[in-house]
């Protein structure tokens, strides 16, 4: 009799692109099947691999692996032709990803309103316009009058001309109530053509996966997002809307809490935040955040990555202004969105939030991405890593992240100072190659955090990486 598999869940700490992609592309040997448990399109990641540089955006990570599947679960929202353009973008690079992707028949479809809406309204909190909230809102909607909101593949599977027609039946309702204007018949044209392309890979079977792990597969669950983009536990509204805590796996996933072996945190030593919202540890504060979201008058980032690339990093990083260091760090980070190029606001690495996210989430290791930019502070007026190490609250010492949007705003971080290091650890392959004023730092992130380090990132590529 074969034994039962299980399940690790793989989870980013912090507002988003810690690095979660490169690490299950590194992990992906070690597991049968690698699934994506929320979100949608909305979400950007690059996986460096043997020299090739691939941008992923609903395709789960693991694609360089042949034994490895794939699985999209119900908890995701699907653009179909993003999809199958990302699948066949793949195909271009030599990757034919169609052969072992699956997608839940109960996962939600984003339908043309979802685009518009997005377009029209995700501005104030920054999102990708790629429909994601208008999509899961619908899921929750359920139904207006006699039309059905909550499209579902499985339900265009069944009954293609049925829902396509109610999807031309929501966008001509929202049309009507909000003035939006587009092709429809266009736009449901291409989406069709694109969803003859998509329906061999859907599960009809709702126990796949679960029938797949009582046969002894291993599966990693691979989140969108990141822990304080919750739709539940994050700072309301600047949050996703979508459940980015490890316990969200096993309902968006499909499978069985039974299944769950342990949970994965990845923190980046170089915090980054994308959009709006609090983010304490950030560098220069709100003059940072007006500047990363200000854009042109065609909606492209003012100050994107090929604007910043002129900019003199040592001068910058020699200022006695945070906000300066701060462009500098995001610089030598290439911290921009991988869609967009939007500069992302940077911070210093928060102790006291990793610690929450911790907590929260029973995270029994982690993977500290980006520690080689550490020695960038080498090169700051004190030369010494900064750490924020505590929070103050209306005068009181606090120990987590409250959940008031305003209270958060409130916070004051405690932000202490370690020494720095000036050796390149690029090509560091063993604990014993890594300096000692990282190693110091390293273990006392792992006290504060409460939580073991298992390994972290030197550099950009897969190869890269220090296990402790």
């Amino acid at each position: 009799m074969t034994a039962q598999g299980f399940a690790d869940v793989l989870i980013g700490t912090q507002y988003g692109d810690e690095g979660k992609a490169r690490v299950a592309d590194g992990k992906a040997k070690e597991y049968d099947v690698i699934a994506r448990f929320n979100g949608g399109a909305n979400a950007g990641h690059t996986i460096v691999h043997d020299g090739k540089s691939i941008a992923l955006h609903q395709v789960p990570s693991g694609i360089f692996y042949k034994n490895t599947s794939m699985y999209i679960g119900s908890g995701c929202v699907i653009n179909i032709s993003k999809l199958d353009e990302e699948l066949e973008n793949l195909k271009k690079s030599g990757i034919d990803a169609r052969e072992r992707l699956h997608i839940s028949s109960q996962a939600s479809v984003i339908q043309p309103h979802h685009l518009a809406i997005d377009a029209n309204i995700g501005s104030t909190i920054g999102t990708t316009k790629n429909g994601i909230g208008p999509a899961y809102a619908d899921r929750a909607l359920r139904m207006w009058g006699e039309r059905v909101l909550n499209i579902r593949m499985g339900d265009l599977q069944n009954d293609p001309d049925t829902y396509f027609r109610m999807m031309r039946a929501n966008f001509e309702a929202m049309a009507a109530l909000h003035g939006y204007t587009a092709d429809i018949d266009s736009e449901l044209a291409e989406m069709k053509k694109d969803f003859e392309a998509i329906a061999p890979l859907i599960e009809k079977d709702t126990l796949f996966l679960q029938k797949k792990v009582m046969g002894g597969a291993k599966v990693l669950f691979e989140g969108a997002q990141a822990f304080m983009l919750d739709v539940v536990k994050g700072l309301v509204p600047y949050v996703t809307s979508s459940g980015t805590t490890a316990a969200a796996a096993y309902g968006g996933g499909d499978l069985s809490p039974d299944c769950h072996r342990k949970t994965i945190g990845v923190a980046k030593v170089i915090m980054s935040r994308v959009g709006h919202g609090p983010f304490p540890s950030e560098f220069g504060g709100m003059q940072s955040e007006e500047y990363c979201m200000k854009a042109n008058a065609d909606g492209s980032p003012m100050y994107g990555k090929a604007v910043e690339a002129a900019y003199d990093v040592d001068a910058l990083l020699a200022s006695s202004d945070p906000f300066d260091v701060g462009k500098a760090i995001r610089v030598l980070s290439g911290e921009y969105g991988t869609t967009t190029t939007r500069p992302r606001r940077i911070g210093v690495f928060d102790l006291v939030q990793l610690s929450h996210a911790v907590k929260i989430n029973g995270i029994k290791s982690l993977v500290l991405t980006k520690c080689d930019l550490l020695q960038a502070y080498s090169r700051t007026k004190n030369g010494m890593i900064p750490l924020v190490t505590g929070y103050e609250l209306d005068g009181e010492m606090i120990d987590y992240v409250p959940a008031s949007l305003n209270a958060y705003q409130r916070v004051k971080p405690i932000i202490e100072y370690r020494e720095g290091f000036t050796e390149d650890i690029k090509n560091a392959k063993n604990p014993s190659d890594l300096p000692s004023a990282l190693k110091k730092v390293l273990k006392e992130i792992e006290e504060r955090a409460g939580c073991a380090v298992e390994g972290i990132g030197v550099g950009s590529d897969r190869e890269e990486y220090v296990t402790l």
